[in-house]
């Protein structure tokens, strides 16, 4: 079944009731494919007495969301517990806790994919710590690709969730080509002992001016054990660019990445660290505060200088990254800005 919506502004949610689908095999989209065009929206930003109000809960398999501006809700935009999800071409923004929520209830949530969405606070900052991007318990070979996430910030008491945090028992999750922008954390697998197996994060530009209250780790691999960490370019004012935690994250793999920052183990934390460059120059990128971390001009300290990896082939822009030559970090650098 589809569900088609014409331009509109709909309430979609309240304190007392919202959609919560609990049918397989649904589509749920705007009629003209224009996601500014169709706004669903609840009671506002702000906390809630004993109550829940999402945009959609999706309980089904095999549901698409697409094409649609989710915002100004009491909890999540969307909240999912079933398999098969997939989120294509959206905006979220201003929900008083995390965006997309994956709620599993102690079973895996499985193969699922979100892609070419925006999220964010539109007042570049959020409305208290206890918000996310995509915060996914027992996430099973997802997919989170070719999004923006902005001003992802706590206002006060504490720093933030991730903009994109897979943990509680997930595994073999694949986050690439996204851009993260001013979000006091960037992607998180794992949590404390709440742990994350496997997976893989690459070709994300990651960017942190420390214009906010609190300014944290661009990845952070927290009991992730065999997780790979390849061609990511990270811009932060927190001490590390990116961390490897506690004795059970060991097996990881963390190759070709190009930051300003260190990348560390903590608490007995073991990674295979190769060619990365963690001392890179501001003044080397094109647009530091749009997040823009392409490489303005040839710069030899990362040309050439990273190593053959199969799973990053291609870079950020899907630009090829032809052998022997590979740059380092998320973008490679074309032919005509080597000249």
């Amino acid at each position: 079944m589809t569900i088609l919506i014409r331009n509109g502004v709909y309430r979609v949610a309240t304190s007392s009731w919202y959609p919560y689908l609990t049918a397989d095999n649904v589509v749920i989209r705007s009629y003209s494919g224009q996601r500014d065009s169709v706004i669903l929206h609840g009671s506002g930003m702000k906390e809630l007495d004993q109550s829940v109000e999402i945009g959609i809960y999706i309980a089904g398999n095999h549901v698409t969301v697409a094409d649609l501006t989710i915002k100004q809700l009491g909890n999540h935009g969307l909240a999912v517990s079933g398999n098969d999800f997939f989120a294509h071409n959206l905006k979220i923004q201003d929900t008083y806790e995390q965006m997309i929520k994956g709620n599993s209830k102690g079973k895996k949530l499985k193969n699922s994919i979100v892609q070419c969405s925006l999220f964010e606070y539109t007042e570049e900052v959020g409305p208290q710590w206890y918000i996310g991007g995509l915060d996914i318990h027992g996430g099973v070979e997802w997919n989170v690709r070719d999004n923006i996430f902005k001003n992802i910030a706590s206002p006060a008491d504490k720093v933030a969730e991730h903009a994109i945090h897979f943990w509680d028992y997930s595994s073999d999750n694949l986050v690439e080509r996204n851009l993260i922008v001013n979000c006091d954390r960037g992607i998180g697998f794992g949590l404390g002992v709440r742990m994350n197996e496997g997976g893989m994060i690459k070709n994300n530009m990651i960017t942190n001016l420390g214009n906010g209250k609190f300014n944290d780790v661009g990845i952070s691999l927290e009991s992730s054990p065999g997780t790979r960490v390849y061609n990511n370019t990270i811009i932060v004012e927190y001490k590390n660019a990116i961390e490897f935690r506690f004795s059970t994250t060991n097996d990881v793999d963390i190759s070709n990445n190009l930051s300003n920052k260190p990348i560390k183990s903590r608490d007995g934390g073991k990674a295979t660290l190769q060619a990365n460059y963690i001392n890179a120059s501001k003044s080397w990128f094109s647009n530091l505060r749009f997040g823009d971390l392409h490489i303005q001009d040839k710069q030899e300290s990362i040309v050439c200088k990273g190593i053959y990896i199969e799973e990053v082939m291609l870079d950020m822009d899907r630009t090829a990254r032809n052998r022997p030559c590979y740059d380092i970090g998320a973008d490679q650098i074309i032919d005509i800005k080597r000249r």
